[in-house]
Order: structure tokens, then C-alpha cells, then sequence
């Protein structure tokens, strides 16, 4: 790095960050909240749909979604190419500037909400016994199978490596702009291939799918990393192009693991079993990001190593990223927890019975998963307990 991008570091930021990451935890918790009951609301007219085409609405909905993010990947990307943020622009719009606008857009959807959608009133029921009626729909087979699948999937399919952002920055020499494009155009092959899905895929086999986009994804992926980890040929587009093919299988197989969600649903208990499921991703994600920042830790791929770009921090980044890839592909063992189709999810419905140990474990380990991640997060706060190797560190 020159001097004047030296200069450009904020070395306290650590310290100073802990106010945006609790404003940052109460604007995921609104998020949470606010997909749980648009995307139950989703479902109660996904379910109005004919067996043959159901589905439809929820392309139709995930399309538009990504649409949107067109926008918002365009703004990061041409508001934050400023010199202080690695890129080439001799301005930038600034971090409070992009919180402005994403606030604003938020700020949007309450008179559209208020105004534009119309619900049922129901009786409003006591915590106690909204409790009780979810802990007992825990205990249906199909419900607890759903939840295994989608969590555990989750966590070994996002497993990533921490050395990701340095390579992209000190190998790829990736700018925000080019970054902002990438995703752009990201959002875009995921719209053709939710339209590909509703076309031609609603009555695709869900496990076959699943299993065939994961092993996709992987080995389109390690192209362009092996090839930038041992300077076979470095360009921050073969970084950021080639792995836009991934985007196809990634996203098919992301959202044909969500259609069986509708399937699942009874009439009155949308919003309950979408929020349900909101929060398994919620809690998965950040679960994935704990795990493999604690396998990385044992390896030196931090920033200070992969500047040195030498035979060694090569060698440690390429296992970080086969033991990464290796949960990936490990990933499609949860399929055997998937329905094949719409018919085979009402059968195990009809059929499955219940089970009060198997929906108290499913309790146990999602209770589990979100102390876990609070516990390291908070560790990785504090000075004298960040460098534990449970919270990312290296070892104290």
C-alpha cells in the first residue's frame, strides 16, 4: 500500500465500531420481522395458486427483489469507488450518505404497506399460548424436517474463508466500482434464472437440483481462485466474471430449496412458519461465518500475510479454501431431509406423525446456534478476548 492510502486507515475503527454494530443488530432484527410477515403474506397467495403452477408468485416476488438490488449494487458501487475506499474516483458519496438513502427507501415501504395491502383482523393470542402452538408445530415430522435441512445445509453451503476480501483487494486488485458491476450483473442472472425456474422448473425433481447447483457452484468457483491464489493469471475480472456463471446453478438451487416451504404451510399459519423460516436463515448464515472464522484462525491468511504473496500464504490460503469447498459439496447430505416434490411434501404431511424428542432437539440446537453467536460476537468485541480462536483471533 503507498503512503497516502496508509494514511487513508482508520486504525481505531475496531474500537469506535461497537455503536454501528448495535444499531446494525436492531436494523436486522426489523429486517427479520418485516420478511417473516411480507413473505408469509407471499405464501397465503402462493397457496391460492393451481398445484401445477404454484410457485409463480414466489419467482414472481424473488424477481422483483432482485431487481431492487440492481439499484442498491450500482449505488455502493459508484458512490464508494472514492480513493479512500480503494477505488479511482476523486469523490464518494461516504458511508453515511449510502445509510441515508437505504433508510429513505425503508422509510417508503410504510405507506405502501399501510396503504397497498389489505388482511384479515384475528384475535390477538397470549405469548404463552403462542408458545405452546409453535413448540407444537415443531414437533410435526415435516416441520422439523424442513428446519434440519434448510439450517444445516445453510451452514456448510456458505462456508466461506476470511482471506476472500484481502485477495480480492491485494491480488485481484478488485476496485468498488468493477465490484458494484459484478453484482449488478449478478442480480440480473439471477432474475433469468428465477424466470428459467417458473418457465421450465417448477416440477424439476428438488433433490436432483440441489445436489447437481452445488457441485456446479464449487467447480465453476475454484477456477478463478486456485488460478489468483498461485498467480496463474490474476484480473479482477477473471475474479469477478467467472464466478457469475455460478450464479445460475447458486440461485436455482437456493430457490428450489425454498419452494417446498409453501407446501408446508397451513391456512392461518403463513406468517408463523415463514418467520420461522426467516429466522433459520438468519441464524444459520452468521453460525457459518462463526465456524469457518474458527477453522481459518489456525491458518495465516490474514491481510498482513497475504501482502507478502509468497509460496507459503499461498499454500495456508489453498487449504483454507479445499477444507471451504469440502463443507460445500458436504453440504448435499441434507438433501435425504428434502422432499423430491409438491406430492411427496403432502404425503410426509398426512403421514409423518409427530415426535416431542425430535421437536425438542430442534429446539435445543437452534437455542444453541443463537447464544453460540452471540457469545463469539461479543468476545470479538473486547480487546482481551477478541484474539480467542472461538472468536476469530489466532490464539491468545
Amino acid at each position: 500500500m503507498t503512503p497516502e492510502q496508509q494514511a487513508m486507515i482508520n486504525h481505531d475503527a475496531p474500537d469506535k465500531g461497537i455503536k454501528l454494530i448495535i444499531f446494525f443488530v436492531f436494523a436486522n432484527l426489523g429486517t427479520v420481522i418485516s420478511f417473516g410477515a411480507s413473505d408469509g403474506y407471499m405464501v397465503e397467495l402462493a397457496r391460492r395458486e393451481p398445484v401445477e403452477i404454484r410457485g409463480t408468485t414466489q419467482s414472481y416476488v424473488s424477481a422483483v427483489r432482485q431487481i431492487f438490488m440492481v439499484l442498491a449494487a450500482f449505488m455502493t458501487g459508484l458512490g464508494l469507488n472514492g480513493e479512500d475506499y480503494g477505488g479511482d474516483f476523486s469523490w464518494t458519496m461516504g458511508f453515511n450518505a449510502i445509510m441515508g438513502v437505504c433508510a429513505a427507501f425503508s422509510f417508503v415501504t410504510i405507506p405502501l404497506c399501510w396503504f397497498c395491502i389489505t388482511e384479515e383482523k384475528v384475535p390477538r393470542k397470549s405469548m404463552r399460548k403462542f408458545l405452546a402452538y409453535l413448540y407444537d408445530l415443531l414437533q410435526h415430522r415435516v416441520l422439523y424436517q424442513v428446519i434440519a435441512f434448510r439450517f444445516f445445509r445453510q451452514i456448510l453451503s456458505l462456508f466461506s474463508v476470511t482471506a476472500s476480501s484481502p485477495i480480492q483487494s491485494a491480488w485481484a486488485k478488485v476496485t468498488p466500482l468493477n465490484e458494484g458491476i459484478s453484482e449488478m450483473i449478478s442480480c440480473l442472472v439471477t432474475f433469468i434464472s428465477l424466470w428459467i425456474v417458473r418457465r421450465y422448473g417448477l416440477h424439476w425433481s428438488w433433490k436432483v437440483v440441489v445436489v447437481v447447483c452445488q457441485f456446479g457452484v464449487v467447480f465453476v468457483d475454484a477456477f478463478p481462485t486456485f488460478f489468483t491464489i498461485w498467480n496463474v493469471y490474476r484480473s479482477q475480472w477473471f475474479w469477478l466474471g467467472v464466478p457469475l456463471l455460478e450464479e445460475f446453478p447458486n440461485s436455482i438451487g437456493d430457490f428450489i430449496a425454498t419452494l417446498f416451504v409453501v407446501e408446508v404451510c397451513d391456512k392461518g399459519s403463513e406468517a408463523t412458519i415463514m418467520g420461522l423460516m426467516i429466522t433459520i436463515s438468519a441464524l444459520g448464515t452468521p453460525f457459518s461465518t462463526v465456524l469457518y472464522k474458527s477453522v481459518d484462525s489456525y491458518f495465516d491468511i490474514e491481510r498482513k500475510f497475504i501482502v507478502k504473496d509468497d509460496h507459503y500464504v499461498r499454500s495456508q490460503v489453498t487449504y483454507a479454501y479445499l477444507i471451504a469447498y469440502a463443507c460445500n459439496l458436504l453440504s448435499v447430505i441434507f438433501v435425504v431431509w428434502l422432499p423430491r416434490q409438491k406430492a411427496e411434501v403432502h404425503a410426509l404431511k398426512a403421514k409423518g406423525g409427530k415426535s416431542k424428542l425430535l421437536g425438542t432437539l430442534t429446539v435445543c440446537y437452534l437455542v444453541f446456534a443463537f447464544f453460540w453467536i452471540i457469545m463469539t460476537n461479543v468476545l470479538s468485541l473486547s480487546d482481551s478476548t477478541s484474539c480467542l480462536r472461538i472468536a476469530g483471533g489466532s490464539g491468545c
